[in-house]
């Protein structure tokens, strides 16, 4: 594994260029920039990589040392002496920590709470193959392809979102990929960027006076919130897209400086480029950056350049969107005030309804949320609709947000954290919630870390027992959601983590997947030999159910869905497909195959999706 190596270089290239950027910014936010620098760096290498057909292992650690070196040489004498300052700050923070005695007991309880829910979700991901639909339908499809040709290019699959969702999450996933051995960690690619989310956490506390070392330290609570830890064993990007905000607000709302404001657009445009819901939140720290440059007027001409920048990054995909399909979000259609503006295939609304049950359904969009950020889940999981944010959630970070403005009527102390935290919070929190699907959880996980940062910093201006006891309330009700929601890392009728741990490997990857054939497709997947390849039809809508964890052997797609059975088996010969998945019905050839025992042997029938079956065949005589 070489994450150390790769991400090591990254961080110190970050960290340097951030210290010549920022030097004048507090140390936490300093930390922010450059946390979003080694993401925007780790996603501008793998384009670069891409646009010359070189994306490998190899590539990928030369050209991180290569950025760590030209870190070393920009940065200069200037930027060392900054990473010094820090780097004593860091170890005055650490034996702070350790001289507060009880008072650091809350802090302490934090980081454990957090560590426990990253060491569910690693234990997750190692034990468990990937087994979430949108993991394996279009966000691993894209890492997968890249490692496969060498580049970044429109992906040919049947899966629209693929190629016109944006992507860029997705491409830092394929800089996690090349950091890796093997397909073991895949999908634990949101970590490094959650963690970047508390960082932010902890920067928009600091702004009411809270000590670096008990920010961060709380601000760790927010891996513990159940949909953050159950999602963070998923290749999906909402965490990601979460963290990006946190950071993009807390620097968007900076004193507007070049170098702040320059880090805030890379922040914004990488948030604004990987989720098709994220053009509000965008448009809004967009917003929120022009404001803070208008209150200097000398920079509101760098703020309107940090609005380019963050454009220039993320409104790529929503371009081509538009000339492709006229549509910038497509698939969904595009509204103004109930009417469909530009045509999809759905409504948001629709779609954020998909799944959803009585009572629930029937309710209204405020009624709904209300009800997701108060209810009792009846089952857990990454993906559920009501619920998902936990006790901590419900039973402090709520309550505490709205008794802010209340208490700031009275308080000045209150007053001073609703104007530098909760101002920040507000803006990042309205507009996450300007979706119809806000009550889905894991589309505004940005919100309790928004809630956690003003409780932090309530209760550092609380009296000093009382903010103890906020405190240690908000960790042992985050403790009681890790403890409700861990089964929920696998399905009720599966065994547990701890049950899995004694099994083999095969045992355990067949224990949980989407389609509950996992050990009939770990017999077609290596069926593949080096050099071959896995083919599918327009039937079949999981790609990512078809790569070999080893890397070895190929997927490729035959778009036609009634090919005869010449034109099956030149394309099989032409392309070395040992194995493909073929369309049942008049709509795909697997009868064609049946046909045909003497070519095709079937393996088995696809039972998901159900919409659209599918039978899986050996080609009997592929090679050429």
């Amino acid at each position: 594994m070489i994450v150390p190596v790769a991400f090591g270089a990254l961080t110190l290239a970050a960290a340097l260029f951030a210290a010549r950027l920022a030097p004048e910014a507090t140390r936490l936010s300093r930390a922010c920039a450059t946390a979003v620098l080694v993401y925007a760096l780790a996603i501008g290498i793998v384009y670069v990589l891409g646009a010359i057909g070189a994306i490998g292992t190899s590539a990928w650690i030369a050209a991180t040392l290569a950025c760590a070196l030209a870190g070393l040489v920009i940065g200069g004498p200037a930027a060392w002496a900054v990473l010094w300052s820090d780097g004593i700050a860091i170890r005055d923070g650490f034996r702070a920590m350790r001289d507060a005695g009880r008072d650091a007991i809350p802090a302490w309880g934090a980081i454990v709470a957090a560590l426990i829910a990253i060491t569910f979700a690693a234990l997750s991901t190692y034990l468990l193959a990937p087994w979430a639909w949108d993991s394996l339908g279009y966000h691993l499809p894209i890492v997968h392809d890249a490692l496969q040709t060498g580049r970044l290019r429109h992906v040919p699959t049947s899966v629209v979102y693929v190629n016109v969702y944006p992507r860029l999450v997705d491409v830092f996933f394929i800089a996690w990929r090349l950091s890796l051995g093997d397909e073991t960690w895949i999908e634990l690619g949101q970590l490094p960027i959650a963690l970047g989310g508390v960082i932010g956490i902890a920067a928009l506390a600091e702004r009411a006076g809270v000590p670096a070392w008990r920010g961060l330290a709380l601000g760790c609570l927010w891996l513990a919130v159940p949909v953050v830890m159950l999602e963070l064993a998923a290749a999906y990007v909402d965490v990601a897209v979460g963290a990006l905000g946190l950071l993009a607000f807390v620097l968007a709302t900076l004193p507007a400086r070049p170098g702040t404001v320059v880090v805030a657009g890379i922040a914004i445009g990488l948030m604004l480029g990987s989720k098709p819901s994220a053009p509000p939140i965008a448009a809004i720290a967009m917003l929120a950056l022009l404001v803070t440059g208008a209150r200097n007027r000398q920079q509101l001409g760098v703020a309107i350049a940090g609005c380019a920048i963050a454009l220039v990054i993320g409104a790529g995909k929503f371009v081509q969107n538009v000339i492709e399909w006229h549509n910038p979000i497509w698939p969904a259609h595009v509204e103004v005030a109930g009417h469909v503006v530009l045509p999809g295939k759905a409504s948001t609304a629709e779609l954020a309804l998909v799944g959803m049950r009585e009572p629930y359904l029937s309710m209204g969009w405020a009624e709904r949320v209300l009800a997701s950020w108060t209810a009792w889940p009846d089952v857990w999981v990454y993906d559920m609709r009501i619920g998902g944010f936990g006790p901590l959630f419900t039973f402090v970070l709520l309550p505490l947000a709205i008794a802010v403005p209340i208490g700031a009527w009275r308080s000045t102390r209150l007053r001073a954290v609703a104007r530098s935290v909760g101002v920040p919070a507000l803006l990042l929190a309205a507009a996450t919630l300007i979706s119809p699907g806000a009550f889905w959880a894991r589309y505004t996980v940005a919100i309790p870390g928004a809630m956690l940062a003003v409780a932090i910093a309530v209760a550092h201006v609380l009296p000093r027992r009382w903010g103890r006891v906020t405190e240690g309330a908000g960790v042992v009700l985050a403790l009681l959601g890790i403890a409700l929601s861990w089964r929920g890392f696998t399905e009720d009728t599966a065994p547990s983590l701890f049950e899995l741990m004694s099994r083999p490997s095969e045992e355990r990857h067949a224990a949980q997947a989407v389609d509950a054939q996992e050990r009939d497709w770990q017999r077609a997947r290596a069926l593949v030999r080096p050099g071959e390849a896995f083919g599918y039809d327009p039937s079949f809508n999981l790609p990512g159910r078809l790569w070999r964890s080893d890397g070895r052997g190929r997927v490729l797609y035959l778009e036609r869905t009634t090919p005869s059975t010449e034109e099956l088996l030149a394309w099989c010969a032409q392309h070395r497909v040992r194995v493909m998945v073929l369309g049942e019905g008049p709509t795909g050839a697997a009868d064609t195959a049946r046909a045909h025992p003497d070519r095709f042997r079937e393996l088995f029938r696809s039972r998901y999706p159900q919409w659209q079956p599918s039978a899986v065949f050996e080609i009997l005589d592929a090679s050429p």
